[in-house]
This record gives structure tokens, C-alpha cells and sequence, in this order.
């Protein structure tokens, strides 16, 4: 499979003159559609506050602007996930840093806000966009429209745009990806070394923004050159590989020594992520092959791939791979000649003796086919290095190869426009279905973790209506009452680091957080102590206690001596501004549990 279009049994290429005007019409509604994409990354940006991922990001990249390093102590609080885990013995924190660079020039920027929090993200989430656009110019060429189908289910994916306005590595693993493939192809059309000079660096920093879809983008890469390259490469070409990945993996175990994840006293992610694997499947299916079906299985139901979609594509790359098996019959030249005229009055290009059907006139399954692999092999290998334990809930997060969808989402494109060619109308509502609403992803859609309602909706639009219409979210809601109610320095105790980080952010600067260590942390003790701080579990009296969800019986029963209720805020207490879509919420959800507040009594 080359990275060219395929031009067996299509129409002769035409004039560089007339191909450009052919284009321009479509070139001017990508430009458009790319415009409208980088106006929906960029508003409003603190229109929620963020969540529980993004705060933590935002921490630590305000420190790293403060003090020069990403550490989770900022004089005052600390952040380092549950009872410290992320942390190491220096409290600098051990996951990938290129969001916490990002971040700290955001804030140096747009002031330490959720602006500045988001904004590089955003940027970088338009720059792998116009790549994207480049890439399918060169992959896909004399096919102006198709083209521009397949830029626009990615540049008015929903999700995708949720994923780029987050303060966290998504927009960069999409840039990573994109970017890989599209310096990978120049060279190999090239041979020039500069192509590679340019990847090298591309992947550190793809490892430096997450480790795992770092690492899938290098070994889908490497499969992907194994599978259809390896044939062609000279051994100049296998010495400027093996030096580009030789170069990337090397500042990237360079890093992860430094920072004590290998080779130190917790060596390893799971002795800071704290994710381990339980029983579940192994019994019957092994772990890995459970772990790639639920992630197959939950890009379908998230209508990355929709099912109707993905069956039309499989089922017209089987005929395509039969059409070119087929045995070629010998005919005469003027017979042949005959048959030639006979397919242009018919404006067909099925191919004589074979029995193909004209179905595949012009359409680059191949090429279309190459970007989807691309695709697939990452969710495949990224899926494979994960440490997520899906055996426990059978979940997956999509958010760990979200790289891959705007190469899925190419399967779209392409059925658009094999209808438009059949019926402008078919294509045009074709069109309308799947880029507009999630329709594709019935019956198999994932339905709300926290409504437990089916997430099938006209996402595009619910995702515009609340960007310019936002709703009240639970840490917003909570850090303005604890900004208008709390004390200079009072101590604040929150159950669960995620909702603590995230509160920190907004409120760490007028409060303490207390009681967030155990004696079970792996922080040195020492460490702990030197920062002067009320950290430990059951040393410190808080004077605030914040409990997100439900105030359970044996909890209230544990503090109802010392605290009253101060107030309970009429919010859902879950941050549903959250970019997966399962998680996601478009609109306010009703004020389940909310948000107690408890306020330690006079004595």
C-alpha cells in the first residue's frame, strides 16, 4: 500500500491548472470549516471551571512557572494525586511534563485562569487540524471533495473539540499522531533526511506528553513501516530509523530515570499511578484480548466508527480485494478497444473481464484505508500498554487514544462520498446524519455514567449552545461559597484528591487542605514534615469539610459531633464538563446528592 492515490482504473489525472480550479471551490469551504473549528476551540475558554484532570495539570504548571520545576508543592498546598502517589521523594511530579510547560506559558500569557489553563492546548488542537489538512492533500490528491469530507468530520467532531479545550495531553497526542505519520510519508516520497531530522523530535515530545500514546505513536509507526515498507528499505533508510527512534527513547528513558520512575525505589508506574489489574476475565479470555475488545467495542458505541459505517467500508474492501484477485482474461486489442469506448459513453471504469461494479469508480479505498489503519493500530497498541484496569468495570477511557479519531473518523468521509456520487442528495443527508448527531453509534451507544440515559444526541450543536450558554458545575459552585464563606488560612479537608486539587486551584490561596496524607504514603516522612503543613490524616482538626455526592450514614454519624451542616448547594456534584462524551453533560443535570458543606461547631 504506497501513500499515493490510486489511480487503477480511474480517469486520467488532470491538467495542474484544471485540478486547481476543480479544487479551489472545495479548498475555500475546508479553509471555512477550519476557520469555524479554531473559532469553537478558542471561545470562551473559561466557560467551566476545570475539572479534576485539568486542575492538577494547572497546579503544577503554575509551580513550574513560580519556581522553575514541577513540583506539587506550592508553598502553601500540595498536589500529587492520591495520598502523594504521583509524587516522587522531591515532590516533583512524575507524569509526562510537557502539559505542565504548556500550561505555565498559558499562565504567562493569559494570567493563571482557566484561559491561560486551556489556551496552548487549543492552539496546538488548530495546528494538528491544518497538518491534518496538509496530510490529506498529499495522501489523497485529485480528490478535492473527498478531501474536504474527510477534513470536516474532523474538524467538526464534538468530541474532538471537547479533547482540544482541555488543560491536559490530549490536543498534543492528536499533533503527535498526525504529525508522525504525515514527516514519516514526506520522507519515504523523499528519502530526505531532513524528514527524519523533523520526526525525531516529534516523538520525544510525543513520549514527553504521555507516555503510553508517545510510545503507540513510535510502534504504530514501526508496525506500519513493517508491514507495507519493509520490502523497500535500504539500509540507509533502516539507519536513519533505528537513530530517530534510538534518539526519542533515550531522552525519554533519560527522563523517566531522572524523575525515579525507573530504576529508583519506586520503580515503576504502579508504584506511583497506583492502577493494578484484578480478576475478572482471565479465567476465560485473556486480559490483553478483554482489554482490545472493550476498546474496539467503546469507539464504536462512541460513534468514533459508526457501526452502519464501518460494516459498508469492510464489506467494499472485501470486494475491492476480490476485484484485484480475480484473474485477468486475455482480449484481443480491438475488442479491448471497443470495450474502452463502451465504459466512457457509459461513464463507468469497471474493469474489462473482471466483473467489478462501477461502484469503485475514482474512489481511493486504499488510501482512505491506510489513514483508518493508522488509526486502528494505534487504538490497538496504545490499548495494549495502557494500565487502565478495564477487567474491573469493563469500561474503557477513550481519552487514551483519542489520537486516533480523526483518522477513524476518515471511514465517514469516504462513505459521503460515495453516496454524493450516486445522489448529491443521498450524500448530502448522508452528510447532515453523521456529522450533525450520533445516530451512527445506535443501538450500540454508551449510555451516561451519570444519567444512565442514552448519549445519542445532536452533539455539534448541544456542544455550541453550551459553550456560549454555560451551566453552573460543581467546582465552581463550591470554591465561590468557600471564597465567600472560609477564613484567611482555615484548614479545609475534602474526601478524594480529585475534587480537592480541583478546588485548590481556585481557592488554595485563601485556604489549607488538610489531612490528604496517610501513614501508607510512599512521601518521605522527613519531606512531609519539612513543609510545615497540615497534611496528615488524623493529626489536624479541619475547619471545613466538603463532601462531593452523597453524606454517607456512617461518615456523618463519625463528625456530626463536631460539624454542622453549613449548607447544601443545590448542584450535580460530579464535574460533567468532562470531554468524553459518556461522561459528559450538555446540560445542567438535576442536583442529585449535591454538594454538603460542613462547618466544624463552636466550642
Amino acid at each position: 500500500m504506497s501513500g499515493t492515490t490510486e489511480t487503477t482504473g480511474t480517469a486520467p489525472a488532470p491538467s495542474g491548472r484544471l485540478a486547481r480550479l476543480r479544487s479551489a471551490p472545495y479548498a475555500v469551504l475546508a479553509l471555512g470549516a477550519f476557520l469555524a473549528a479554531a473559532y469553537l476551540c478558542l471561545v470562551n475558554l473559561d466557560y467551566a471551571a476545570l475539572w479534576h484532570d485539568e486542575a492538577p495539570a494547572a497546579l503544577i504548571g503554575k509551580n513550574l512557572l513560580e519556581q522553575g520545576s514541577v513540583t506539587g508543592w506550592d508553598g502553601r498546598n500540595l498536589a500529587g494525586g492520591t495520598n502523594g502517589r504521583t509524587l516522587n521523594a522531591q515532590m516533583q511530579d512524575v507524569l509526562p511534563p510537557l502539559m505542565y510547560a504548556l500550561n505555565a506559558a498559558g499562565f504567562a500569557l493569559f494570567g493563571v485562569n482557566e484561559t491561560g489553563a486551556r489556551i496552548m492546548h487549543a492552539l496546538i488542537g488548530i495546528l494538528a487540524l491544518a497538518l491534518l489538512y496538509l496530510l490529506l492533500r498529499r495522501h489523497i490528491a485529485n480528490q478535492p471533495r473527498l478531501v474536504f469530507f474527510l477534513f470536516l468530520f474532523a474538524a467538526w467532531s464534538p468530541q474532538l473539540l471537547l479533547y482540544f479545550r482541555q488543560s491536559r495531553y490530549y490536543a498534543f497526542m492528536v499533533l503527535g499522531v498526525i504529525a508522525g505519520f504525515y514527516l514519516y510519508e514526506r520522507y519515504w516520497q523523499s528519502r530526505n533526511a531532513v524528514w527524519i531530522a523533523l520526526l525525531t523530535p516529534v516523538l520525544a515530545l510525543s513520549f514527553f506528553n504521555h507516555y503510553t500514546g508517545g510510545a503507540a505513536t513510535m510502534l504504530t509507526l514501526a508496525a506500519w513501516h513493517l508491514l507495507f515498507r519493509v520490502r523497500e528499505t535500504a539500509r540507509r533508510d533502516w539507519l536513519l530509523f533505528a537513530a530517530s527512534g534510538a534518539v526519542a527513547g533515550a531522552l525519554g528513558l533519560a527522563y523517566l530515570a531522572y524523575m525515579g520512575v525507573v530504576g529508583g525505589e519506586r520503580s515503576g508506574f504502579g508504584a506511583y499511578t497506583g492502577v493494578v489489574g484484578g480478576a475478572g476475565h482471565e479465567a476465560t479470555l485473556s486480559l490483553y484480548l478483554w482489554r482490545i475488545w472493550i476498546y474496539i467495542r467503546d469507539t464504536f458505541a462512541a460513534d468514533w466508527v459508526s457501526w452502519p459505517v464501518f460494516i459498508w467500508f469492510a464489506g467494499m474492501l472485501v470486494l475491492a480485494w476480490q476485484k484485484r484477485r480475480a484473474p485477468r482474461r486475455k482480449i484481443p486489442r480491438r475488442a479491448a478497444r471497443k470495450g474502452k469506448r463502451k465504459q466512457s459513453a457509459a461513464g463507468t471504469v469497471q474493469a474489462a473481464g473482471t466483473g467489478a461494479p462501477a461502484v469503485f469508480a475514482g474512489l481511493p479505498f486504499a488510501a482512505v484505508g491506510q489513514l483508518v489503519l493508522m488509526g486502528a493500530l494505534f487504538v490497538l497498541i496504545s490499548g495494549a500498554l495502557s494500565v487502565q484496569p478495564v477487567d474491573f468495570n469493563s469500561l474503557s477511557d477513550l481519552r487514551y487514544f483519542m489520537g486516533a479519531l480523526p483518522l477513524l473518523l476518515a471511514m465517514k468521509g469516504l462513505f459521503v462520498e460515495w453516496l454524493w456520487r450516486k445522489s448529491a442528495v443521498a450524500g448530502a443527508a448522508a452528510l447532515a446524519v453523521l456529522l450533525f448527531t450520533s445516530a451512527g453509534a445506535a443501538p450500540f451507544n454508551i449510555p451516561s455514567r451519570h444519567s444512565g440515559e442514552p448519549t445519542l444526541g445532536a452533539h455539534l450543536f448541544q456542544f455550541v449552545r453550551e459553550v456560549h450558554r454555560p451551566y453552573r458545575d460543581s467546582i465552581r459552585v463550591t470554591s465561590d461559597y468557600l471564597l465567600a464563606h472560609a477564613g484567611q488560612d482555615d484548614l479545609v479537608y475534602v474526601p478524594g484528591f480529585a475534587d480537592r486539587e480541583a478546588l485548590m486551584f481556585y481557592t488554595g490561596g485563601r485556604v489549607k487542605f488538610c489531612c490528604q496524607l496517610d501513614r501508607n504514603s510512599p512521601l518521605p516522612r522527613a519531606a512531609v514534615e519539612a513543609l510545615n503543613a497540615p497534611l496528615y490524616l488524623g493529626e489536624h482538626t479541619p475547619d471545613w469539610i466538603v463532601v462531593f455526592g452523597p453524606l454517607r450514614p456512617q461518615f456523618w454519624d463519625s463528625v456530626k459531633a463536631q460539624y454542622a451542616v453549613a449548607e447544601r448547594l443545590d448542584v450535580y456534584f460530579y464535574p460533567t464538563q468532562r470531554p468524553e462524551i459518556d461522561f459528559r453533560a450538555f446540560a445542567p443535570l438535576p442536583p442529585r446528592h449535591g454538594v454538603t458543606v460542613l462547618h466544624k461547631r463552636k466550642q
